[in-house]
């Protein structure tokens, strides 16, 4: 294949494609599937953005106020973050089967830049059948809720056909980007694939954007008067935030499970927390989807205080608009769940496929089974709620500084409450997650595993 052209490379794409395997092709549908609900939220997002003036209606008011659809636009394209989340981890799961893939290919005379292109093109085709699916989902959809809704003047609502392709685009690069960084640590050569055997420990000053965004947030918060400084630094500090929870999540499973070690008072809590002190970033980057999950729902319960205590303290009942944003912003948060769930059922199918001929050792050692999944359990655990708990304190006290400066014994209770809810919701999700695959874990400690063909 060396010094072949493109139609060889499309070829061989193609005969790949046909001779996958049905795990294979369920990792495909999973992707198309992110890859249509990052293309569905963006063209919303776009969509907002593009209308133009003010006007009355009685369906949808985030839609009707002009200055209202720009932080609707951006609640959809936050949405994106937790579908890309899952498409890392979705590629991941078949890393191992690439690789393999990829000797093959080297054994056969491909060059590393043919089998680069091929990885590229195998995105792009994935990419493009999801972001297509997508944009056909979302101009339906949109036509046919005007239609439910009565809506008159359908071209002042509908997406113009321009921004289309360059959100299409979009995606796919998105979809090739991701595609190309799950694989940028791979040594392949012809003979054998072979891993970095040490891996780099997360540092501890990828804790610092956490402290800083929630720091940039409190000054935000109580100069929120003064709008030319209060809410820049506001959202300043959100998106500090948001980047401090997602590069410190692999460091502070680092240091649980460091400390869960040294209290271990059982054989399955020591290999729990050990497996995760050896590989602190595998858990990290799925339990960072949980705690921006936890973050937001906690940020959602201080804004509902707030506004709670003003329709109280005017002896109104709660606007309209307040409760049609609030719902939607629950139904976001749920969504979002959903993915944070999907993200750690796919990192619990790559965990046990990496570390399958581990269980089998220690299972054919003599290890029980049921053990192993207690160990699992644990380990979950140790991950899932340090993150889920800093989080929800970090948003806290950004949101609601009050809780130190004049704490009020109802808005502790109500957003406190929230808070904790928000992380045995989390941390409940992840634990099931990890209970409900005691038969892959089965699966993966059969002693078949340990068998060299």
């Amino acid at each position: 294949m060396t010094g072949g052209g493109a139609r060889e490379l499309f070829a061989v794409a193609a005969m790949l494609a046909r001779g996958t395997s049905r795990a294979e092709r369920r990792r495909r549908r999973l992707l198309t599937s992110c890859a249509a609900l990052a293309t569905f939220f963006l063209l919303g997002a776009v969509n907002l953005l593009l209308i133009r003036g003010t006007f009355h209606t009685q369906w949808a008011g985030l839609v009707a106020e002009e200055g209202l659809r720009p932080g609707t636009a951006l609640a959809m394209a936050l949405l994106v973050v937790p579908v890309l989340a899952l498409l890392h981890q979705a590629g991941r799961v078949a890393q191992a089967t690439q690789e393999r893939r990829l000797a093959a290919l080297r054994l056969a005379g491909a060059t590393p830049r043919d089998v680069r292109t091929l990885g590229a093109v195998e995105a792009v085709r994935v990419g493009t059948t999801g972001a297509v699916i997508g944009a056909i989902a979302y101009v339906c959809g949109q036509q046919a809720a005007m239609a439910a809704l009565g809506v008159v003047n359908t071209a002042r609502y509908a997406i113009p056909p321009w921004p289309v392709p360059l959100v299409l685009a979009l995606v796919v690069g998105a979809a090739v980007t991701v595609s190309l960084l799950v694989s940028r640590h791979v040594v392949t050569s012809p003979l054998r694939v072979s891993r970095r055997a040490s891996r780099p420990r997360p540092a501890p000053y990828t804790l610092i954007p956490l402290a800083l965004g929630v720091l940039v947030m409190v000054v935000g918060t109580l100069t929120r008067e003064l709008d030319k400084v209060g809410v820049p630094l506001f959202f300043l500090g959100s998106a500090l935030t948001v980047a401090g929870v997602v590069v410190g999540s692999s460091r502070l499973i680092l240091e649980s499970s460091r400390l869960a070690a040294r209290r271990a008072r059982s054989p399955e809590t020591l290999l729990a927390a050990r497996a995760l002190e050896a590989d602190p970033r595998a858990g990290g980057r799925a339990m960072a989807v949980v705690g921006l999950v936890v973050a937001f729902g906690t940020g959602a319960g201080a804004i509902e205080w707030e506004v709670i205590h003003n329709a109280t303290a005017v002896g109104e009942p709660i606007d309209e608009f307040w409760r049609v944003s609030l719902g939607l912003t629950h139904l976001a948060v749920l969504f979002a769940l959903v993915v944070a769930v999907t993200a750690l059922v796919v990192h619990r199918a790559e965990s046990l496929l990496e570390g399958g001929r581990s269980m089998a050792a220690l299972a054919a050692a003599g290890a029980p089974v049921a053990a192993l999944r207690r160990a699992a359990l644990r380990q979950t655990l140790i991950a899932a709620t340090p993150i889920c708990v800093i989080a929800a304190v970090a948003a806290l006290i950004g949101m609601t500084p009050g809780i130190f400066t004049d704490p009020s014994l109802p808005m502790v209770a109500w957003t406190s409450g929230r808070a904790l809810l928000m992380v045995a919701i989390a941390v409940a999700s992840a634990a099931a997650v990890t209970a409900l695959s005691g038969r892959l874990l089965a699966r993966a400690a059969s002693p078949d595993r340990l068998r060299a063909e």
